[in-house]
């Protein structure tokens, strides 16, 4: 599995049937709600991912699984709850 982080402003740019994630409702986002990612299980970058790194923006990636779990579990995507 392969993972990229777009901006959620770049949401339009994926082209939901080449990747993992069904529609703009299911992707997950940061915690400001200003980043989410895309994954796919190709060896091959899917043409809307190519698309996304070749245009002008900015994204993060791709990463592999292993490095995006790490991200992933960073205060910027996990909530912390005070339960005080």
């Amino acid at each position: 599995m392969k993972y990229l982080i777009i901006p959620a402003s770049r949401v339009p740019e994926v082209e939901f049937a080449q990747v993992r994630e069904d529609g703009p409702a299911y992707l997950r986002y940061n915690n400001d709600n200003t980043k989410t990612f895309i994954k796919w299980n190709t060896e091959e970058n899917p043409d809307c991912v190519n698309d996304i790194i070749a245009g002008v923006g900015t994204y993060w990636g791709p990463y592999n699984k292993e490095d995006f779990m790490s991200i992933l579990g960073s205060e910027e995507w996990v909530i912390v709850i005070d339960r005080e």
